[in-house]
């Protein structure tokens, strides 16, 4: 009775890989994957040179890959038996109490240098230049890391480093977030991003250290906006069973405020991103090189450059009530120096604002200073 069952299991194994097999064949080419947000290799012609140089041979073992059929289910049935085996990391995720799915944190190698050009870039300008790193979900959510995971440096120790050397105003942020993470969820269950929820608690901390009057919570109207978002980290990490994140948003008075990029008239919101999978680019509308913000309330005289990785993105709407023009440089695709461009602009103040996976690890966030 084994030996038939067996059989069967094997036989019905072959049929339903043969089948998958044939539907692949003749399957069109997937060309992005919605589940884990990038395109995928699609099939190229061989040429001679591409052969001789192995670089045919490395494009079609990736094709092959991305292309299997019902690939996302595979990848989810995978990730779904790496939680019941009890695994603590996954594709360079950490599989987390509560459902949370948190970024590997992997250990800073640069901080000496970008501490150095984060000197050069403020004895260059005239503006008042500060910093604010923010801590990941790592280090905030750490009593919801697997029990064996330990760090030789953390990235508090990171803070503390870069807030006693760089020679610019520091706004601390990590403490009253730890705080708020009490009361509210400061950091998406499967993003690497904070929520608009931790985005306003930094706001406070900002204005506070600048002598702003932040705009009161009640204030705003917030609302939900989604209810069904995977991000980034469940892309890497995909699962069946895994509960969706929801963002919120504070609403900003629109009245006065104009927003461009490269010429484009833009919105600090795009509702339009709601219906995709990267919902988060919902807010700023994405990253882009360069976005200009004015505001004719406010009559001031000041000009906020905000340099930045996507962190920023749900941050930077609470700063439009305080200042004339914003000037937004996403350092990952902004070719230019921030030095040159900050005093052509005519800046008073230049925010650095970037978390500390960002700051360590992204090369052109080293080359644009």
């Amino acid at each position: 009775m084994k030996s038939i069952c067996n059989k069967i299991l094997v036989a019905f194994a072959l049929l339903f890989f043969t089948a998958c097999a044939v539907l692949g064949a003749v399957a069109k080419d997937k060309e992005f994957s919605e589940d884990e947000n990038r395109y995928l290799t699609t099939f190229e012609k061989p040429t001679v040179k591409s052969i001789i140089q192995g670089d045919y041979q490395t494009k079609l073992t990736d094709y092959l890959t991305d292309q299997v059929i019902f690939r996302s289910g595979f990848m989810k049935i995978y990730g779904l038996s790496q939680k019941a085996l009890n695994k603590t990391e996954y594709n360079g995720v950490y599989l987390c109490k509560d459902d949370f799915l948190i970024e590997v944190f992997r250990e800073p190698h640069n901080t000496g240098d970008i501490i150095e050009r984060l000197n050069k870039v403020a004895g260059r300008v005239s503006a008042d230049c500060k910093l604010m790193l923010v801590p990941t979900a790592v280090t905030v959510y750490k009593d919801k890391l697997p029990s064996n995971v330990s760090f030789k440096t953390t990235q508090t120790d990171m803070l503390n480093e870069y807030y006693n050397k760089v020679n610019m105003t520091t706004i601390p942020v990590y403490g009253a977030i730890k705080t708020g993470s009490l009361k509210e969820q400061m950091y998406y269950r499967t993003d690497h991003h904070w929520t608009t929820d931790a985005a306003y608690i930094a706001y406070t901390r900002y204005c506070a250290e600048e002598g702003l009057q932040a705009v009161p919570k009640e204030s705003f109207e917030i609302r939900e906006i989604s209810d069904d978002f995977y991000g980034t980290v469940y892309s890497k990490a995909l699962t069946i069973n895994q509960k969706p994140d929801v963002i919120r948003v504070y609403n900003t008075d629109m009245t006065g405020i104009s927003v461009t990029a490269g010429g484009e008239v833009i919105s600090l919101y795009n509702e339009e991103h709601l219906k995709t999978k990267d919902k988060y680019a919902y807010f700023l509308d994405g990253n882009r090189p360069v976005i200009n913000i004015s505001n004719s309330k406010v009559n001031n005289g000041k000009k906020l450059m905000v340099v930045k990785d996507s962190y920023a993105n749900c941050f930077i709407p609470f700063l439009v009530n305080h200042y004339e023009e914003i000037m937004v440089l996403d350092t990952r695709y902004y070719k230019r120096g921030v030095s040159k461009t900050a005093n052509e602009w005519g800046a008073t103040d230049i925010l650095f604002l970037f978390n500390l996976n960002t700051l360590d690890t992204d090369a052109l966030v080293r080359g644009i200073f």
